[in-house]
């Protein structure tokens, strides 16, 4: 299975995929944070890191099956003031995910963020992947107790 994560952090995608038994042939990453890199590249060195999301060209990659990603939460959640949605720097980078989801159009995907987003942006995400998201509480597979949405095309996905 080709895999393209992207703002990948420290490659906690592949962790899962592992933990689940889903064999990786090749797994592309999209990631700028230097420590997390340094992180992936040290449990992972076979993982192909590209940079900037901004600067990857989907036509480029070859046939990607998954496509899994968590676009930047800070202009979504409640935690910040004058949050700026979907039209933030950060999170504004959610259309990066569209425009490369369009570019490889992979078998599956795969997006998470925040349930604490406001209504207008849950709405817009969704009527974009064309799906409706699933609420997944992170307690089940991390210390943090907080809900998540996740917006995928693969059938039968429940908490």
């Amino acid at each position: 299975m080709n895999v393209l994560s992207l703002f990948d952090g420290i490659s906690c995608g592949r962790v899962a995929l592992e933990r689940v038994g889903i064999h990786v042939d090749n797994y592309f990453a999209c990631e700028i944070d230097k420590y997390a890199i340094q992180i992936s590249q040290k449990n992972w060195p076979d993982i192909i890191h590209l940079g900037d999301v901004r600067q990857v060209n989907g036509y480029d990659l070859p046939e990607i099956d998954l496509l899994i990603g968590g676009s930047p939460c800070q202009d979504l959640s409640i935690a910040k003031r004058n949050r700026k949605g979907l039209d933030g720097d950060r999170s504004g980078l959610f259309y990066e995910y569209v425009r490369i989801l369009n570019e490889v159009k992979p078998k599956y995907f795969i997006l998470e963020n925040v349930a604490s987003m406001p209504k207008e942006a849950k709405e817009i995400i969704t009527s974009i992947l064309g799906v409706e998201p699933i609420i997944i509480n992170s307690a089940l597979v991390s210390a943090q107790n907080r809900n998540r949405l996740y917006w995928s095309n693969i059938q039968g996905i429940t908490q």
